[in-house]
């Protein structure tokens, strides 16, 4: 009986590391008699965990008027979740249970029952927008209720309830149940929503009060801090769009209530999910599913109605890091649940801007990667139909620090009717359209294709999670920067003319990321605040946009790190007032003696050093080499574990076969890639042990005869091969 574990964002298995190799299997749209067949397949394809969300929608029968729950199969056998586990179990796999409430997954209302649905049950308040209209589920048109309305929550809370009685049989010591993870993208599928998308309705607002007299105490203080002459905070109103003629940012008062705004949004997201795991009430592991550091991507909803479509302004585009890094405070929520990402962000082979935002979103923190798209060709981009694309980003997600991965999904479903989901048949019959295994139970190329994958993973993904990735630069992100930046696109919305904009992602991490990944450079990014934790250690330098203004404990950390020798990267403004306005000029006075001693470890100019996207030409001035170098037009990734090493490695060309090389540690690495080559080497010892390689574009319906050399190691081989082939 194996004893499973949660640390470090990695699971472990009797002490040891363990990679997960998962899949989604929706119960939910699949017929009972095909659960064995394609549990049978996937166990063989390599998978070692099931996920699955538990649906509220399809649990629910009203009879009577009362509510009432089915989880047997009694009124339809689909429902038969206990079933279902049990199953699971029985074929020696673990499982992720996810019990929403809202679990998106193309459903009508997002899994939600009408019962809560204000469009069906008037007296439900909606959760509202800055405009004041109701947020909108995009599929089916439905409003979505105040999530802090307390008639909601009661029955939130009664559902979470419910399924606990379900799940705990499974939840023992040396049972199935790994973990949970509420919601789905945190509220809504809202991580990486812009802060005028949700919270102004009259429950949120009221949320908002509280967090603002726990902030400032007093209303007197509130107003003298903000400039404003309120009765009390009940009458403070949301904050809204500045206007391009700066008419609403004159004074630097008028910055705190988008930082208050900014508190809000992140304190909303984080006190639902610690609120609705409560109420499942289980000590398992609790891991989130963040959407990726990426702008709103296009999906191909069929019958998307007008007033579900709510287009981001085009100015603000652009602030779409700001609101991600504003709203998620992952290492101050490090104790309240764990990092998980999704990737649905665009196709990584082709598009190096959607490569380099793959990494991004793997490296914010360890993690798992909780939903990589093996199927959705249909509603995505249809370049996803083809099995190069799902292994490439999977690849990719691991490569920046995922440390397991879930095949989203494995297996094609077609059991459901339209009072669960009425927009997906209107598109594709099956969900989703083009999974490893179809809805007949056939394998498609795809299956052969993850199985290549997993198998490789069985035998060294553990290993590979005893590895460190080694950071040259670490990016420091402040929540109370990215709070404000995420009004403000450009000058024209700025009026305070002693000051510069505040930036943290956008003019500021992302140009960052893109100048160091194509140097070969390995970076990390951490928080900075006065409660999260110190930034990390293991980098070589740190590196940050400053503002005029910094909370004082915030200015202590940096001028520590200087203090005691440490490498920093600074520009813009050094801060000169704490968050109360009140004089504070510890960093300002750290990073100025440093430079009157002659101190190199310490990089200031006030241009920004970032937005010019040359950053890692200003690291190499300082004589800090990158942890790896390679040819032109490619990535490549080193984990190591002392002399045990990963080398990951992606092609960008499209035609023709290229030569290419890595070099790392004192290591060369010689190879002759093809179209989108990917792929991931095991040396030890300077000795090439393993590898998995996709030399088969199917895009482009090429298929690449590959070379790879490590000393005087030589592989040639063509197309996709292992060295765990059958």
């Amino acid at each position: 009986m194996s004893k499973f574990e949660y640390r470090n964002g990695r699971f472990y298995k009797d002490g040891e590391p363990h990679f997960l190799i998962a899949t989604e299997y929706m119960y939910f749209r699949e017929s009972p008699a095909n659960w064995v067949d394609r549990l049978t397949k996937l166990k063989a394809a390599g998978v070692n965990c099931i996920l699955f969300y538990i649906c509220w929608r399809h649990h629910l029968r009203m009879v009577d008027g009362r509510r009432t729950y089915d989880f047997a199969g009694e009124t339809k056998d689909s429902r038969n979740v206990i079933g279902f586990m049990k199953q699971v179990e029985s074929m020696g796999f673990q499982f992720v249970v996810k019990p929403g409430p809202f679990i998106h997954s193309e459903l009508n209302v997002g899994g939600l029952p009408d019962l809560v649905c204000p469009k069906f049950s008037p007296e439900v308040p909606p959760a509202r927008r800055n405009h004041g209209g109701p947020v909108i589920w995009e599929y089916d048109a439905a409003p979505l209720p105040a999530p802090f309305d307390e008639e909601y929550d009661a029955l939130v809370k009664e559902w979470m309830g419910e399924v606990h009685n379900v799940v705990a049989p499974f939840v023992r010591e040396g049972g199935p149940v790994l973990g949970f993870q509420m919601n789905d993208e945190t509220i809504y599928c809202m991580s990486n929503s812009p802060p005028w998308h949700i919270g102004y309705e009259p429950s949120g607002m009221k949320f908002y009060h509280k967090l603002l007299a726990h902030r400032y105490g007093e209303i007197a203080t509130y107003n003298k801090l903000h400039g404003t002459e309120f009765e009390a905070f009940e009458f403070v109103p949301g904050t809204q769009f500045p206007t391009p003629d700066a008419s609403s940012i004159r004074r630097r008062e008028d910055l705190l209530r988008f930082i208050d705004w900014g508190e809000l949004q992140w304190r909303y997201r984080r006190d639902l999910y610690v609120r609705y795991a409560e109420y499942l009430g289980f000590d398992k592991p609790l891991l989130n599913n963040y959407a990726a550091i990426t702008p709103p991507i296009e999906e191909n909803v069929p019958d998307l109605q007008e007033e579900a479509a709510e287009p981001i302004p085009p100015d603000f585009v652009r602030l779409y890091p700001e609101w991600w890094f504003a709203h998620n405070r992952i290492e101050t929520d490090a104790d309240d649940y764990e990092y998980g990402m999704i990737s649905w962000l665009g196709v990584a082979a082709y598009d190096r801007d959607v490569f380099d935002r793959y990494i991004n979103t793997a490296r914010r923190a360890r993690g798992i990667n909780m939903e990589e798209n093996w199927g959705f060709g249909m509603l995505y981009d249809a370049k996803s139909r083809d099995p190069l694309v799902p292994f490439y980003q999977t690849l990719v997600s691991v490569a920046g620090g995922a440390t397991g991965y879930n095949i989203f999904c494995g297996v094609n479903t077609e059991y459901w009717d339209d009072t669960l989901d009425r927009i997906t048949k209107l598109q594709c019959p099956t969900f989703p359209s083009h999974a490893p295994i179809d809805e007949n139970g056939n394998c498609r190329p795809m299956y052969d294709t993850v199985k290549m994958l997993n198998r490789w993973f069985v035998e060294n993904g553990d290993d590979l999670l005893r590895c460190d990735i080694d950071a040259d630069v670490g990016y420091l992100l402040y929540a109370p920067y990215a709070a404000v930046s995420s009004w403000v696109p450009d000058e024209r919305y700025w009026g305070i003319e002693d000051h510069e904009i505040p930036r943290c992602g956008h003019q500021g991490f992302e140009e960052f990321s893109k100048s160091l990944q194509k140097d070969g450079y390995s970076f990390a990014m951490f928080e900075l605040g006065p409660n999260a934790a110190e930034p990390h250690t293991t980098c070589r330098a740190l590196a940050i946009h400053s503002a005029f203004f910094m909370d004082e404990a915030s200015q202590r950390k940096l001028a520590d790190h200087i203090e005691q020798g440490g490498r920093l990267f600074i520009s813009g403004e050094l801060p000169t007032v704490d968050l109360l306005w009140e004089p504070c000029t510890v960093l300002r006075d750290a990073v100025e003696a440093a430079i009157k001693r002659g101190r190199t470890e310490v990089v200031y100019q006030k241009a920004n050093l970032f937005a010019d996207g040359k950053f890692a030409d200003a690291v190499a001035a300082t004589g800090v080499e990158p942890s790896v170098r390679h040819s032109d037009d490619m990535r490549a990734y080193v984990h190591r574990n002392g002399e045990d090493c990963f080398v990951f490695f992606f092609n960008f060309d499209v035609d023709g076969e290229h030569n290419k090389w890595i070099e790392f540690q004192g290591q060369r690495v010689e190879m002759k890639l093809g179209s989108k080559t990917s792929g991931v080497l095991r040396i030890r010892q300077g000795r090439l042990e393993s590898y998995v390689v996709k030399g088969k574009n199917e895009v482009e319906g090429i298929e690449s005869d590959i070379r790879i050399q490590v000393g005087d190691q030589v592989v040639e081989q063509r197309g996709d091969f292992s060295s765990y082939d059958e």
